[in-house]
């Protein structure tokens, strides 16, 4: 991957607008347009991965969101997407002495949705997007929002980042998510503040695990697993991903074993029609492996590619097992 050089990002400092009441009305309290000075000397050039499950999608008017954004992108082999306003702002606009400007007016005003120039062509490939943006006044900015609103992210786990030299990230993620739907999955937002590094980016980057593959063993055996791209999968991958998940199985019907997870997973029940080596999601909260065939109402989760019909007969029909999910 080709490399260029850039100086040392640096960034709009935090200004801290105290809490004062005209008319009973509350004015800011929050930070103005704030931002991280972050440590980055080279941007990675970030190409196109054609089979990228990784979306790094992010909104900057500066270099600073744009520096971390493209470093994760880097680390994790991903995609990456620009969020550019259809009228650029500028320093004029980010000006949070004048209540008139662009950006004080447009945070202000729950209801503005600046135009974006133009959206991702399509998101069906990623399964994950770690969306990345600067806090102002308090909040993402309100072209985020308009963000989410013009694309589909049901059933993808959405990674929220931001940058802000001094407060905490408070509820901005909370307000994003308000723009999405429950088949979307959020996780906890990430903010890097002053001082951040390219090795810090790495460093987080690496503990989201998202080059890891979910593992099957049955009772001590690994199988290989061909997981389905789905909300039930990515929430099963969060189940387990702090730590493995045995889950004790019962022979039942002479064609499957059948297990509770202890969790309620999304589901996406349709009548199937299952064979030896399926394994599916049954009432939201079941694992099932298939030795044999049965027609039901399941959420397919995925299928084991490396045993034949016989060998899990061998593996499944000769008594309870213990089945363990576990993260590379």
């Amino acid at each position: 991957m080709k490399i260029m050089m850039k100086k040392t990002v640096s960034c709009l400092m935090a200004i801290i607008i105290m809490a004062v009441c005209i008319g009973g009305t509350p004015a800011l309290a929050e930070d103005a347009v704030s931002s991280a000075t972050v440590k980055v000397d080279h941007f990675p050039v970030v190409e196109k991965h054609e089979d990228a499950k990784v979306l790094v999608a992010y909104f900057s008017v500066n270099d600073t969101t744009r520096a971390i954004a493209l470093t994760l992108a880097d680390a994790l082999a991903a995609d990456v997407f620009e969020i550019i306003p259809e009228v650029p702002y500028t320093e004029e606009d980010l000006n949070y002495n004048d209540s008139s400007t662009r950006a004080t007016v447009e945070q202000r005003d729950t209801a503005a949705r600046p135009a974006i120039s133009a959206l991702p062509e399509s998101l069906e490939q990623y399964n994950t997007i770690l969306l990345g943006y600067p806090f102002w006044w308090g909040k993402a900015p309100r072209i985020m929002e308009t963000f989410l609103e013009s694309i589909d992210v049901g059933g993808k786990t959405i990674i929220p980042f931001c940058t802000s030299a001094s407060s905490p990230a408070g509820a901005s993620a909370d307000d994003l998510k308000k723009m999405t739907d429950d088949t979307t999955t959020w996780m906890d937002v990430k903010r890097f503040d002053n001082g951040s590094d390219a090795q810090a980016i790495r460093e987080w980057a690496e503990t989201l695990k998202l080059g890891e593959k979910m593992k099957l063993y049955i009772n001590d055996t690994a199988v290989s697993v061909d997981w389905e791209d789905s909300e039930s999968v990515a929430a099963l991958r969060e189940l387990v991903r702090e730590e493995p998940l045995s889950v004790q199985m019962s022979m039942y019907g002479g064609f499957e074993q059948v297990g509770s997870l202890g969790s309620k997973l999304p589901r996406n029940d349709s009548q199937t029609t299952t064979e030896a080596g399926d394994i599916v999601l049954y009432s939201g909260n079941q694992i099932v492996i298939f030795y044999g065939s049965n027609s039901w109402s399941y959420t397919r989760l995925g299928r084991i590619t490396d045993k034949s019909a016989v060998e899990l007969a061998d593996m499944l029909g000769n008594g309870d097992v213990v089945v363990t999910l576990s993260m590379d």
